[in-house]
């Protein structure tokens, strides 16, 4: 089951208020693509980069998550 403020942020994007706008920023996250400007990242607690698109692949490959859709 994914955590409510996944699907959140899936749906909405994650706050404003919660980003952080740095000059000095990674040339990719984890699975090699690359991170352009104003694109939104996340640093892991063990200093892994994701980038939001791959959230989701990051949470099945490294947080053994299990991916999930509702039947219509």
């Amino acid at each position: 089951m994914d955590h409510p403020l996944i699907q959140q942020i899936e749906r909405t994007g994650f706050p404003e208020h919660f980003q952080e706008r740095e000059s000095n920023y990674p040339v990719e996250d984890i699975f090699g693509d690359e991170i352009m400007s104003n694109d939104i990242y996340f640093v892991m607690k063990d200093g892994s980069v994701v980038l939001e698109q791959n959230l989701a692949e990051y949470a099945v490959q490294y947080l053994n998550a299990s991916e999930k859709q509702a039947e219509a």
